[in-house]
């Protein structure tokens, strides 16, 4: 099952812009609203429209009929747990649409409860196959951040609304939480299997860790870490 650190990205969420749409990107950024089903399901289905086609969700639902009867499922899962106990900031778009989300885990794990509530993760993976499961659970063995990382922040989710990507959306959502890690002084893991990812990131700070080939033909997939830097200046983002 997927455990607190669950390892999964969009393809190109992050990009390069111009200085005055990163900073108008950024100034709209907030905490997704927590008790809002319509943001948690606009949060959902941009998430669902991000991985339609990313490597590692394929590698595990190469068709489109598994895709859609288990990915709603297996992302609602992780966005419920971190909206209860985590964080997830949100660029908010027209008509209560999200244009983008990121879904962390702060230093520690989630902040409250278990890891995952007693039942959750089988009513989110029941649509599965054995093999299905089997692949999530490998994959969580695989990519797992190093215990002898300590505490960091963990982006587990990334994703932009595919008609947006490039457009500087998936770097404003995650700059709240690289903000809070360089003032704590604490590392930043996340995993992607997107090589146009690992140069994206790479302009954000992050270096790969650890490359590894997903079995059965798989992707190759990247750990990768960012070091904390100097201390930001004092910024506020929207509650």
């Amino acid at each position: 099952m997927p455990s607190s650190n669950d390892a999964v990205d969009a393809v190109d969420a992050v990009d390069a812009v111009d200085a005055v749409g990163a900073v108008d990107a950024v100034d709209a950024v907030r905490r997704a609203a927590t008790g809002s089903s319509a943001e948690r399901d606009a949060c959902l289905a941009t998430v669902l429209t991000a991985f339609a086609a990313e490597s590692v969700a394929r590698w595990v639902w190469p068709g489109d009929e598994r895709f859609a009867a288990c990915a709603p499922g297996f992302f609602g899962h992780l966005l419920d747990l971190r909206l209860a106990a985590g964080e997830v900031w949100v660029r908010p778009g027209a008509r209560g649409a999200i244009d983008a989300v990121a879904m962390w885990n702060p230093p520690g794990g989630l902040y409250a409860g278990p890891p995952d509530p007693p039942g959750a993760w089988a009513a989110a993976s029941a649509a599965f196959t054995d093999a299905e499961r089997r692949s999530w659970e490998r994959f969580d063995e695989l990519m797992a951040v190093p215990e002898a990382a300590g505490p960091h922040w963990y982006l587990g989710v990334l994703a932009t609304a595919p008609g947006l990507q490039g457009t500087g959306l998936g770097r404003a959502v995650t700059t709240p939480m690289l903000t809070a890690a360089d003032r704590s002084g604490l590392p930043t893991y996340l995993e992607t299997a997107s090589e146009t990812n690992v140069a994206i990131y790479a302009r954000l700070g992050f270096r790969v860790e650890r490359e590894v080939a997903l079995p059965d033909g798989g992707p190759l997939s990247r750990l990768m870490r960012r070091e904390p830097g100097p201390s930001a200046p004092d910024v506020r983002f929207p509650t």
